[in-house]
């Protein structure tokens, strides 16, 4: 084989080569990378855009207790109903809990903003008992609310028995309702910002206090979000952890990359492996899924008839973007379906709810957007609505007119004619 010969061949194998590496990339894409494991007896990742559960285990697991992070709906109603300068007084029952406390002293009187960062930061049972009362003017009526709350935010499976998670047998959750109510309690800017803060100093004045050493320095219990700590996450924006002996070690935690913010929940953890099962969650959301823009909001989607309008039709748009996370390397199979309103009746106007765009993965659905409209039909006024058929009838009249009247006179000039024969 000569040198030409050799060359030819050596070109040949490495386009080939190439070849073949551009077919495998196109046709066969990147492994789906393994799921997380955790120590901890129920755990889960949501994505904080869209709800969407990336992984769970044991997500429905009944009647799990949730200790101190149900101090994230105690929290989240007092700000819902409360105003932040409001004074609180302190009564003799707020500070009997027990468990974690700041010293909270009878008739003392502290700001609605300094017990929540005292709740949240220090998980004072104390604060969590105070804002209850003060919100409902009971514990036990608090608690009313807190199962109200819980179900109108879609966590049907929980039962709340008191503001602080102490235990009882009855107040209990789930993973997934608790990241339900974490979620919502996180599009709350107010919470956002009192979960997402390391250290609160308030101002106690207390010259002779009689229930413990009233604190001043509150330093958020969830160590990923602390600045230099082993546990730190890059990113971490929240929330709450929380212990009890039937419990074990808690904690719902949010962090964000880029536009995306996922929540990890880890329950019934041991020690400090909440923080590496958190880690792991929270990773495996980031890097084993994508997201990917299925709708835009405002994009022009279909049209809906309407009856009785001045229009016949009116343009239906997306009312809100819709994102979904598949796994990367995954092939992707989603269609959609639009779901329309029985006819529409004028008058529409605009932003009305005109029907449904569906979203389905291998038959399943996967999420639904509001199909609005995007501009106002009114109805047919009386004049519009027999303007047509009225100057339809009015031509008839008129032309039916013309003919009798061209008919009557060929008649007069017939009869003329007959007339002017018969004198000759």
């Amino acid at each position: 084989m000569d040198g030409k010969t050799g060359e030819v061949m050596l070109t040949r194998k490495i386009l080939y080569g190439v070849l073949f590496t551009f077919l495998t990339v196109l046709y066969f894409p990147a492994a789906v990378q393994a799921q997380p494991e955790i120590t901890a007896e129920a755990g889960l990742v949501m994505d904080m855009r869209n709800g969407q559960v990336l992984f769970a285990k044991n997500a429905d697991e009944p009647r799990m207790y949730p200790a101190s992070t149900t101090k994230i709906l105690t929290s989240l109603i007092a700000i819902k109903n409360c105003s932040l300068d409001e004074w609180v007084t302190i009564s003799d029952d707020a500070v009997l809990p027990g468990g974690s406390a700041v010293g909270l002293q009878p008739g003392e009187k502290l700001t609605v903003r300094d017990l929540l960062y005292a709740v949240m930061l220090s998980s004072a049972n104390d604060g969590a008992a105070a804002l209850a009362e003060h919100v409902a003017g009971s514990v036990d009526d608090f608690a009313v609310l807190m199962n109200k709350e819980a179900r109108n935010l879609g966590a049907e499976h929980s039962n709340f028995k008191n503001p602080h998670g102490l235990p009882d047998p009855e107040h209990y959750t789930t993973p997934r309702d608790l990241a339900i109510i974490a979620r919502a309690a996180m599009q709350n800017p107010t919470f956002r910002k009192i979960v997402g803060t390391y250290h609160q100093r308030i101002e106690r004045n207390l010259p002779h206090p009689v229930n413990g050493i009233p604190q001043v320095d509150f330093v958020n219990h969830n160590r990923m979000i602390w600045p230099n700590s082993m546990f730190s996450y890059e990113g971490a924006t929240g929330v709450k952890t929380g212990y009890t002996v039937d419990a074990g070690q808690c904690i719902v935690v949010s962090a964000r990359r880029g536009e995306r913010e996922m929540l990890a929940v880890v329950l019934k953890s041991q020690g400090y492996n909440i923080y590496s099962d958190a880690k792991a969650l929270l990773d495996y959301g980031f890097t084993a899924y994508s997201p990917v823009e299925l709708v835009k909001s405002g994009v022009k989607v279909d049209s809906v008839e309407v009856g009785g309008g001045q229009e016949k039709s009116v343009t239906a748009i997306a009312g809100r973007s819709f994102y979904y996370n598949f796994p990367v390397g995954a092939n992707i199979d989603v269609t959609r379906k639009i779901e329309k309103s029985d006819r529409e009746r004028a008058p529409v106007y605009r932003e009305d709810k005109v029907g449904s765009l569906v979203f389905y993965e291998a038959g399943k659905e996967i999420g639904r957007v509001n199909l609005l409209a995007y501009s106002t039909v009114e109805a047919r006024s009386f004049f519009s609505w027999w303007y047509v058929p009225l100057a339809l009838a009015v031509i008839a009249l008129a032309f039916v007119a013309l003919r009798i009247k061209i008919a009557l006179g060929r008649r007069r000039i017939v009869r003329r004619s007959r007339t002017s024969g018969a004198i000759r």
